[in-house]
């Protein structure tokens, strides 16, 4: 029974979902799960203090951080649960840092068209089939990566389909993904053991911080190696292998234009 002379807030079952706009059965359900503290009782009566306000409040932000109820439970679930979330926020904020300004764009049909003017009728509709633009609902454009699109139109100007680089973005991306997701498992299976020292909070964020700049540049040395090691073993073969890589139609379309120059 809650002490007579206690003079904090106190609420119902039904104010606490007033104030939290939660409906009653979530916060129920919230008690069942063991995310949220049991009410105190006057009587038959359940009494809710402001820190269960707090703790749905605390539920409801980590979600939107995009936790799951599991991975939030277990943090409330500390002796100390306020300096536990405190801590996995600032953890949260190092891991889901940007790794590039590169950001997804809106622009209108006259800056769009500024991207591509000079260049030849139709290009547009290549960039949209290759995922580089996408019309949205209000009559604008979204540009997932502008970088990517300035660089596709770069190669695009030096004589590389828009449709080729769309499927070697999309290619790279795919190896890539792999990669990454088993170097995240690595490092996550090494953190306090090689990797981050004893995987405070701090030393968490140093080791990111080192590592965010150098991953970069160590993909982008390695993918250049991998790349001239192939070239290199192509070439390797002699003209023939090269010849015969080279699709039959192409080989025609070269040779009718030497052809018209002799």
């Amino acid at each position: 029974m809650p002490d007579a002379a206690d003079d904090r807030p106190a609420y119902g079952l039904q104010e606490l979902a007033d104030r939290s706009g939660l409906p009653v059965r979530t916060i129920r359900w919230y008690q069942s799960e063991g995310l949220l503290p049991r009410p105190e009782k006057n009587g038959r009566d359940a009494v809710y203090r402001r820190e269960h306000l707090e703790r749905l409040d605390l539920i409801a932000e980590l979600r939107d951080r995009g936790l799951t109820l599991t991975a939030i439970r277990d943090l409330v679930a500390h002796s100390r649960p306020a300096s536990t979330v405190a801590e996995w926020l600032g953890i949260d904020a190092t891991l889901t840092a940007p790794w590039s300004d590169d950001r997804p764009r809106i622009v209108d049909r006259d800056q769009l068209a500024t991207l591509v003017s000079g260049r030849r009728a139709g290009l547009l509709a290549e960039l949209q089939d290759a995922g580089y633009v996408t019309p949205t609902d209000g009559g604008g454009w979204l540009v997932p990566s502008p970088t990517l699109l300035e660089l596709a139109l770069q190669l695009h100007d030096a004589g590389i389909a828009i449709e080729l680089t769309g499927r070697l973005r999309d290619l790279l991306r795919r190896r890539l993904a792999k990669a990454v997701d088993d170097a995240v498992k690595m490092l996550v299976e090494r953190t306090g053991a090689g990797f981050a020292g004893n995987a405070s909070a701090e030393e968490l964020a140093t080791a990111i911080g080192a590592l965010r700049p150098i991953a970069r540049e160590t993909t982008s040395l390695i993918l250049a190696q991998e790349v001239e090691r192939a070239l290199k073993e192509l070439v390797g073969q002699g003209p023939a292998a090269l010849e015969r890589a080279i699709p039959a139609d192409a080989r025609e379309a070269r040779r009718r234009t030497e052809g018209k120059r002799t």
